[in-house]
């Protein structure tokens, strides 16, 4: 049943319409896979020396030991970004007479084909072969090794459980969020520290063969609860129930309808933003990136000595909404643009509710990353400064950047490894917009003045606002000329 299965895939792929495009995709994917084995197996054959030499760490088995609980905590995090769901298009098979049993065998199974579940024997293998084996014996290193790597197999079906159940829905993401953010707070304040209680945990993986075998015990477990989880799931009442339920479905932001036309264009994009996964994921991942600053404000080499990389964090954090969504602003509607052509509608109107919904947006990014003045008042100095850069430049730059050569978007795909609708504008559209402010900062830099830099990036966010009415007029006029051809793009995809 399973070659049948595999021919099944290849075949659907192969005689797919857009068959070049995806095995394009996939090339590149599988370059990308082969760049993170070469990495973490170079990683791996250094691991003792950076522990020893560059980390000045005596014992580098201890050590490591220590960090592993913080190794499978990142490991949870980019599964749950990179790691999909096992699909499978099973209602052509529900009426043969074939077990749901073996089909839900077969997706568990064929899961397990992912980059990530090798990366963590590439990184280790070298370790545990050379050092622990050295010192406690070739058999201490590899009972080590494969408790490794079956708690990393342990972590990909946790994945799959907990986005199978939660992902759809604002509590997933914020569980997650949450936890993380808790654990990296503990540790930074110094509540408690989960290396302290984890590392001999990890250790004793070397003499104690009962803690191999618990670790096995719950890679079991967590099979076969993810097997009853798609088995239920593996019915047509339960499939159709699936695709009809969206997170969002009921939520009609009618306090929007008080700024008429425009409000209305922008209920619906939120609208757009909350019932779809693509959308909603850049939501939800623009929110985590609200705290890239904690990776470098922390961090005297950054703050002090590096205060022109500061405009490039601040961008980023007061933006990233209007970056990673923008930059699809005409792609989202790709489905529908032609019916949205059709009614008696105002350009302006439309182009005006973008910009005003990004506007928003970017304001609520900055009021949230107030908490930073924690690292200084300079920090808030420069998201200010940063946001009326956003608000007066980079958003006139995304919406007529935009316009070219936009590609339709499946809505419900993730946003993950997902390359639909990125083209040359894709790009380019980032090279104007983190090197703007640095136009109107280097010089002042330059000449001992970084402040009144700061200040001049500020200053053309204010005369970008000032000129708003002009420069909408401006991209009001291009979305006239190109809209047609815009939607001729979108029908050839």
């Amino acid at each position: 049943m399973i070659p049948t299965l595999l021919s099944h895939s290849w075949k659907k792929l192969r005689r797919s319409v857009s068959f070049t495009k995806e095995l394009a995709t996939s090339i590149f994917l599988s370059f990308f896979a082969l760049m993170v084995v070469g990495y973490s197996l170079a990683l791996g054959f250094a691991l003792d020396s950076i522990i020893t030499k560059g980390l000045k760490q005596e014992d580098s088995f201890q050590f490591l030991n220590s960090l592993l609980i913080y190794y499978f905590g990142f490991e949870f995090m980019m599964r749950y970004f990179m790691q999909n769901l096992p699909v499978l298009d099973v209602q052509p098979y529900l009426h043969l007479p074939m077990k749901r049993s073996r089909i839900v065998h077969y997706l568990l199974i064929k899961s397990l084909a992912h980059v990530l579940n090798s990366s963590v024997f590439l990184l280790f293998a070298p370790f545990a072969l050379t050092v622990v084996a050295q010192r406690f014996g070739a058999a201490a290193g590899w009972s080590w090794l494969i408790s490794l790597c079956l708690i990393s197999l342990c972590v990909h079906y946790i994945v799959l459980i907990f986005k199978k159940g939660l992902d759809d829905t604002l509590l997933g993401f914020l569980a997650l969020v949450g936890t993380l953010g808790l654990l990296a707070a503990s540790d930074y304040y110094g509540w408690f520290s989960l290396s302290e209680l984890t590392a001999p945990l990890f250790f004793s993986t070397v003499h104690n063969s009962y803690l191999l075998i618990g670790v096995s015990f719950l890679f079991g477990s967590l099979y076969f609860l993810n097997f009853q989880f798609f088995l239920k799931s593996m019915y047509p009442d339960e499939l159709v129930v699936h695709k009809t339920t969206t997170w969002g479905k009921n939520q009609d932001w009618t306090f929007l309808q008080s700024f008429g036309s425009i409000g209305e264009w922008i209920n619906l994009e939120v609208k757009l933003i909350l019932r779809n996964k693509r959308p909603r994921t850049i939501l939800f991942l623009s929110a985590f990136f609200l705290l890239y600053g904690l990776i470098f404000y922390t961090r005297d080499a950054f703050t002090e000595k590096m205060p022109g990389f500061l405009l490039f964090v601040g961008i980023f954090i007061t933006g990233i909404f209007m970056i990673n969504y923008g930059q699809f602003l005409f792609s989202w509607q790709g489905s529908h643009f032609d019916f949205t052509l059709t009614r008696p509608i105002s350009i302006r109107q439309f182009v005006e509710s973008k910009y005003w919904m990004l506007s928003a947006v970017t304001v609520i990014c900055f009021l949230l990353s107030i908490p930073y003045v924690y690292f200084g008042w300079k920090i808030i100095f420069i998201h200010a400064a940063m946001t009326l850069f956003n608000l007066g430049v980079n958003i006139f730059v995304i919406l007529n950047m935009a316009m070219w050569e936009p590609k339709k978007i499946d809505l419900q795909k993730g946003a993950t490894l997902n390359y639909q609708g990125i083209g040359a504008a894709q790009w380019v559209m980032s090279i104007p917009i983190l090197l703007g402010p640095y136009l109107f900062y280097l010089p002042f830099s330059f000449s001992g003045h970084p402040d009144l830099g700061i200040l001049a990036v500020a200053a053309a966010g204010l005369i970008g606002i000032a000129l708003r009415p002009f420069l909408l007029k401006l991209t009001t006029r291009r979305l006239q000329e190109r809209r047609y051809t815009i939607a001729s793009g979108f029908r050839k995809d």
